[in-house]
């Protein structure tokens, strides 16, 4: 496609102000980095870095396959990095004592996890403003980054340790080279390769081989040669593949397993719940709230008006191929707005399409509009953003019900709760104790927690609602409790204290338990999210918005004051 000219001044300030947006991007995503720490509320992250830090025992194959191996591949390295600058500033003595950090505070761990995430997360800023200006011209491009620089949505996820925000920079950088295929022909390496590396990356960027292949196919001269450079590519990309995560091809059995397991929590449990079409209509809204309801009509208006233009039709489609699969995909999955990370760098350049048609108008008044238009929606943004950066690094109802905790409740009681619930020190008893009654090896998380000295106090006898398979912790199961509310079996356990989360509805499980405490306890103390007008107004009508967690869809919304369930803690009486 012919891109307009642009002149040696526009483009030498179209290049300083993409710096700038750069610039605002990294910053965005630099905020609040430290969020939670110590301790770390989001799950995900938790078994990400264990799995890839388990590398550093000498076995490179992960041996679990709900996800392809190249990010965890990656982090490793970068952790392995940030161990050797460590060592090498004399900020921890050793490789062994960097080792020992994670176990004991993860926190120079976590932060050079978040850091990797934001540093792609900005380079994925610079990919979409080379995507869109290859599209539609460079003053598109800049705009494109601006928007993708400011969308709550990416800049939020870019705070984490997962896979959403990599594998959106290899998306990004994929289709800019299916772009380089359609307009010149030539080499299916690099394309094919990225692409490769992308379904490495996550498996849902299997809709990459949509536009893989469309752009492979159309400089070819007849049927034959398309359908054998189609082949071509599809080869180089499934060997890049495997390269990037051998051991599949080592265990095919449990990587089937594995992504069967992923298929039913994701996807089964999403239709069965919901349905297809709550789904979309769960995403339509999140996307609206999360990447900005005026930034995702412009998008669509560009997608829609792009199409409709038979100059621009054939790399529209292109470009629009990927997204439009992975969006009728994700409304069969659960809804998490993470998924959703991988459009944004399209909603930025057919936004910015939009924006861009506005700003070429000869009419001075609809110029003006445009550019004020395009301001709002930016400062916006950049205020949406700012708040939820601002929001993470509020204390954690978690954290607030622990400090009580250590404040108020004797060392060594003996305290029940959910598991990724108040962050209690573990007493070496009941570590003891916990890997004793599961019949298993001492994991070595566990071996170093019990090498500590002097040892970590206040500690407490710490006991978990539910079923597990942790080697390092005593379950209470639900069923113990009866249906009835029956706490003989917790009195058994010596329980005297019990930490609760609540949400906006109550887990079934938790009901018998909960009406046994309002009749044989004492409610110490409640941690609320939320803001004490927003309670006032609430009144028991239910019309509060869910808490925040860090892996679900709940959104940020202005009632809340802090990240975090809210947090019950609970007497037994005559403990």
């Amino acid at each position: 496609m012919t891109r307009p000219p642009v002149s040696r001044v526009s483009g030498t300030a179209i290049r300083a102000g993409l710096i700038v947006v750069v610039g605002l991007a990294l910053v965005l995503r630099l905020i609040g980095l430290r969020y939670g720490l110590p301790h770390v509320y989001n799950p995900d992250e938790v078994a990400i870095m264990s799995r890839a830090l388990a590398f550093a025992k000498g076995d490179l194959n992960p041996h679990n396959f709900l996800y392809p191996s190249l990010y965890f591949y990656v982090l490793f390295a970068w952790e392995a990095l940030t161990a050797l600058l460590a060592v090498a500033a004399g900020a921890v003595a050793s490789f062994a004592a960097f080792q020992r950090e994670f176990f004991l505070d993860p926190t120079r761990v976590y932060v050079a996890g978040r850091l990797l995430t934001a540093l792609l997360g900005t380079a994925t800023v610079v990919a979409t403003a080379r995507l869109a200006a290859r599209f539609d011209g460079a003053r598109a491009g800049l705009i494109a980054a601006l928007f993708l620089a400011v969308l709550p949505l990416h800049v939020l996820n870019s705070h984490y340790v997962k896979h959403d925000v990599p594998v959106t920079l290899l998306i990004a950088l994929a289709c800019l080279s299916y772009d380089r295929l359609w307009e010149k022909g030539g080499s299916l390496v690099m394309p094919s390769a990225i692409t490769g590396a992308a379904f490495a990356t996550h498996y849902y960027t299997i809709f990459l081989a949509i536009p893989l292949a469309w752009s492979a196919a159309h400089a070819a001269r007849d049927r034959s040669i398309a359908l054998t450079r189609i082949v071509t590519a599809a080869v180089i990309a499934v060997v890049v593949f495997f390269i990037c995560s051998p051991f599949i091809l080592a265990e095919p059995a449990t990587a089937f397993r594995d992504i069967l397991a992923n298929r039913q929590i994701v996807v089964d449990r999403a239709i069965g719940q919901i349905g297809y079409l709550g789904n979309a209509v769960r995403y339509f809204r999140m996307t609206m709230f999360l990447s900005m309801a005026p930034v995702t009509i412009f998008a669509i208006l560009g997608a829609i008006y792009s199409i409709a233009v038979p100059r621009k039709r054939s790399k529209a489609l292109l470009l629009v191929s990927f997204p439009a699969a992975f969006l009728l995909f994700i409304c069969s999955t659960y809804p998490a707005s993470r998924y959703l990370v991988p459009v944004t760098p399209f909603i930025a350049v057919f936004a910015a399409s939009t924006m861009d048609r506005a700003l070429a108008d000869m009419n001075r008044a609809t110029r003006f509009g445009s550019v004020a238009a395009l301001g709002v929606v930016v400062m916006v943004a950049i205020g949406e953003s700012v708040f939820t950066d601002l929001f993470i690094r509020q204390t954690d109802t978690r954290t607030l019900a622990a400090q009580y905790v250590e404040a108020n409740i004797p060392a060594d009681s003996t305290v029940l709760m959910q598991p990724y619930s108040v962050p209690l020190e573990a007493t070496r008893e009941v570590l003891r104790e916990a890997v004793s009654r599961n019949a298993r090896s001492m994991p070595t998380k566990t071996q170093l927690q019990l090498a500590r000295d002097p040892y970590p106090s206040p500690a407490y006898r710490v006991l978990y609602l539910g079923r597990g398979l942790d080697a390092d912790k005593v379950y209470v199961p639900y069923d113990a409790i009866g249906s009835h509310g029956d706490l003989s079996r917790v009195r058994a356990e010596h329980v005297a204290f019990v930490v609760l989360k609540r949400y906006n509805t109550d887990d079934p499980a938790t009901l018998p338990l909960l009406a046994a405490l309002a009749r044989e306890g004492r409610r110490l103390a409640v941690f609320s999210p939320y803001r004490p007008e927003a309670d006032a107004a609430d009144s028991g009508r239910g019309t509060r918005p869910e808490p925040f967690l860090h892996n679900t869809d709940a959104r940020i919304d202005p009632a809340l004051e802090r990240p975090g369930p809210i947090v019950e803690i609970w007497q037994i009486d005559g403990r």
